[in-house]
């Protein structure tokens, strides 16, 4: 199986999208967790927002993959 989760953007002058992996520290059962943080530069008083998708899958190929963000960035540029 696979877990893609996609956003719309990375990182610009304006915002960006940062990851973080948690160490948990549980003696027997080490629990990593994934968490990601949207950061704003120069805030104003404006909205702000981003666009995501989460996939959950049976793994095909890294190739596969792509091309489920590609398949749905192309319907987010047709907006």
């Amino acid at each position: 199986m696979v877990l893609i989760l996609m956003f719309d953007r990375a990182c610009n002058d304006r915002d960006e999208m940062r990851f973080s992996l948690f160490k948990f520290k549980v003696p027997r059962h080490p629990r990593p967790a994934w968490d990601f943080q949207y950061v704003i530069h120069k805030v104003d008083a404006k909205t702000y927002g981003f666009s995501g998708r989460l996939v959950w899958k049976k793994l095909v190929s890294p190739e596969d993959c792509e091309e489920e963000y590609r398949r749905w960035r192309s319907r987010l540029d047709r907006k």
